[in-house]
């Protein structure tokens, strides 16, 4: 105890080296410990830092997006025969390229209206973000892989279950976050929260309703896919006539 003792004291005076072993007898940490711990690791997470990084995944994850799209390779003598019909048959390939850019441009609006709302950042939660980021920098492999295999039916349902992991980690942030208002705004109105939490679970309920449709035509299933902005849209003109009513 009294080395213990002697230990904290030195943390100020700086008296004397402070060891691992001085803290491993303490069967509850010193509320001054605690105090440096949060100091020292959640209260340092800046949130510009976490935006500027966040951002930058999401604008590296649409620019390798399009290196999914190869320019076809013709005989010359070949290519004013065939050209129209090769690009014709790149079709899926270009639908997989826009609904995959439309989707991460929605993941990045999300990420960026939740992070307006947040004051504060804890380890939990940048660690959400880290997760967060890991799935969208993942996205331009399902979206190869089902633009170069368009018509096999497990490729569109790995793409869609990766679509869906990033909504669930997307649910999970906004639901930790606003959790009695642990790192938003205390006066934050519960009609962003809701309208936040809609939008995600009408991704979800979209993506899971095209996977039956994929057994029967994974063309329409794919286009399926492109009625996530209209919703959204729908949505958002609901919740601000909400507000406004």
């Amino acid at each position: 105890m009294i080395r213990r003792v002697h230990c904290w004291r030195s943390l100020y005076k700086k008296t004397k080296k402070c060891t691992f072993g001085d803290w491993v007898g303490s069967q509850q940490p010193h509320p001054t410990y605690r105090k440096l711990m949060s100091r020292y690791t959640d209260e340092t997470v800046s949130i510009t830092r976490l935006t500027s990084f966040s951002d930058g995944v999401f604008a590296i994850a649409v620019t390798l997006l399009v290196f999914n799209l190869k320019v076809p390779q013709i005989p010359a003598n070949l290519v004013h025969r065939e050209l129209p019909s090769v690009i014709l048959g790149m079709v899926p390939a270009f639908s997989t390229y826009v609904v995959s850019f439309l989707l991460v441009a929605i993941y990045w609006t999300f990420h960026h209206r939740l992070m307006n709302l947040v004051v504060r950042i804890d380890t939990q939660f940048l660690w959400m973000n880290i997760y967060y980021l890991l799935v969208i920098s993942f996205i331009p492999f399902p979206a190869a892989l089902f633009g170069s295999y368009f018509h096999e039916r497990f490729s569109f349902l790995f793409y869609v279950c990766c679509m869906i992991v990033v909504n669930l980690i997307s649910m999970t942030m906004v639901a930790y976050a606003s959790y009695k208002y642990r790192l938003v705004k205390q006066d934050l109105p519960v009609a962003i929260l809701k309208y936040l939490f809609s939008r995600l679970f009408a991704a979800i309920i979209i993506f899971i309703s095209s996977i039956p449709l994929a057994f029967y035509q994974q063309r329409w299933a794919l286009y399926y896919l492109f009625l996530i902005f209209p919703v959204n849209w729908a949505m958002k003109m609901y919740f601000r006539r909400y507000e406004k009513g």
